[in-house]
């Protein structure tokens, strides 16, 4: 549904695109009786915010077509409201953004550089390729005056047209793939990377699985709404990018397409697709990460916004080699030692699939190193049998 608001002399002052079965649920969520009344405050509210304001004739005028639209069912009627004015935009102070504690949104934060997530990015080997697109892929998202700078350095001072295509994307990244790749390691990671070559400190906001709500109509879309502009106003407040982290992103952006999925979780994920939307408008400075098992369960429009999605897979043999070169220098492992690990940790004929990253580095060298400590010291059998006793995580098998 299109709402347009004129002035008097029927200039277009704003225009807005609205979903309108997410704003009625957004309206019932918030107050229990008239939900008519209570979507035409949520119109105003949102007008305000970008400088345009309704006298309270506007708005009971606003609230008739609103009824008028959800008596007919047909929401691709359009709204004009004329009479409007240009108002100075509200300022938002830090409780307006949050309308709750940060600990409400977001599981914790991380700030860089730093020096423990500066180690986990080093060790996760054989992932070169993804690291090296991806620290690109993010500058590019979240620090345009660098692509600019390379531009004007590259092409004789000036800014090419062909930045603007890379400037025009959603700030939004995908991690898919198998458990125990490394997906959520590099993205709670990489913010240490782009610290380093931008020399800026960033910020990571990791997305609370708890935003999903106590089933509460509108409260999911609530709580997803705030996280999104906390994340905003912090973006454009602190002077350096932010990056908002959603692990088991599937939790939140299932496919609306789902014939058995609740009203309650299409409006989250219309607030999430709004989220990313108002991200890529309002701030230059802000990247969004999904990890997820299910990267066919993603909601076709979700996935549609992100700028790039990386697909993980479970180490190949090489990957494998430099893990256990990585982790055990000490030992100075033989050739053919190396090779044997290498080779129980792949495929066999009892099991179709090879070691994660995760059972190599959480289970398998752990449980050797149980296995010796406190009397004997590690060794190339102690890691042998461990490869042979560990159980590898199953693939995650998609329906």
């Amino acid at each position: 549904m299109k709402i347009c608001i004129y002035d008097k002399k029927r200039r277009l002052l704003k225009e807005r695109h609205v979903d309108f079965d997410n704003l009625m649920l957004e309206a019932q969520g918030k107050f229990n009786s008239d939900p008519v009344s209570a979507a035409s405050e949520i119109i105003q509210s949102q007008f305000e915010e970008e400088g345009v304001g309704l006298s309270s004739k506007l708005l009971f005028e606003l609230q008739k077509k609103i009824g008028k639209v959800a008596s007919s069912g047909d929401d691709s009627l359009g709204i004009d409201i004329i009479g409007g004015v240009n108002i100075k935009p509200k300022k938002h102070t830090q409780g307006d953004r949050l309308d709750m504690n940060q600990s409400e949104l977001f599981e914790r934060s991380i700030e860089y550089p730093n020096i423990a997530f500066k180690e986990i990015y080093n060790s996760l080997v054989g992932l070169d390729a993804a690291k090296e697109r991806l620290v690109k892929e993010a500058i590019f998202l979240i620090s345009p005056e660098a692509l600019e700078k390379w531009s004007k350095d590259k092409h004789k001072g000036k800014k090419i047209f062909a930045v603007k295509t890379v400037e025009q994307r959603s700030p939004f990244l995908i991690f898919g793939g198998d458990v125990g790749t490394g997906k959520t390691a590099l993205a709670e990671s990489i913010g240490n990377a782009i610290s380093e070559t931008i020399h800026k400190a960033v910020k990571l906001f990791r997305l609370s699985i708890m935003t999903r709500g106590g089933g509460i109509v509108g409260e999911m879309t609530k709580l997803i709404t705030a996280a999104f502009k906390t994340i905003e106003a912090e973006a454009n407040s602190l002077g350096f990018p932010v990056i908002l982290l959603l692990d088991e992103a599937d939790a939140l952006a299932q496919s609306r397409e789902a014939v058995q999925m609740h009203h309650e979780d299409r409006a989250g994920v219309n607030a999430l697709i709004q989220g990313i939307d108002r991200i890529r408008m309002n701030t230059k400075t802000a990247l969004i990460i999904f990890c997820t098992n299910r990267l066919s369960a993603i909601d076709p429009a979700v996935r549609r916004r992100a700028a790039d999605i990386f697909e993980f897979k479970r180490p190949a043999k090489e990957q494998r080699k430099a893990l256990f070169i990585q982790y055990l220098p000490e030992l100075n492992l033989k050739t053919e030692e190396i090779e044997k690990l290498v080779s129980l940790t792949g495929e066999s004929n009892n099991r179709k699939y090879a070691f994660s990253y995760s059972d190599i580095v959480n289970k398998l060298i752990p449980n050797a190193v149980f296995s010796s400590y406190p009397n004997k010291a590690l060794t190339f059998e102690a890691l042998k049998k461990a490869a042979q006793e560990t159980i590898p995580t199953a693939p995650f098998m998609e329906r």
